[in-house]
């Protein structure tokens, strides 16, 4: 992953493994959330699930 500056907002890409692990399609919101020892988790803020149909898709490939 790599942190880009766009607009004047920082973004990362997500790897693809991980985002159709997950199920997470574009558009889906993320939030950063530090706990107590400084770990940095992901969490869900809006999910905007993968289509079906390109979800399929990719799990031919395999």
């Amino acid at each position: 992953m790599k942190v880009v500056l766009n607009r004047g907002q920082y973004k990362i890409t997500i790897p693809k493994d991980l985002a159709e692990e997950k199920g997470w399609g574009a558009g889906t919101k993320i939030r950063f959330v530090e706990d107590a020892d400084g770990k940095i988790f992901l969490k869900v803020i809006e999910l905007k699930p993968l289509k079906k149909e390109i979800a399929a898709k990719d799990k031919t490939r395999k």
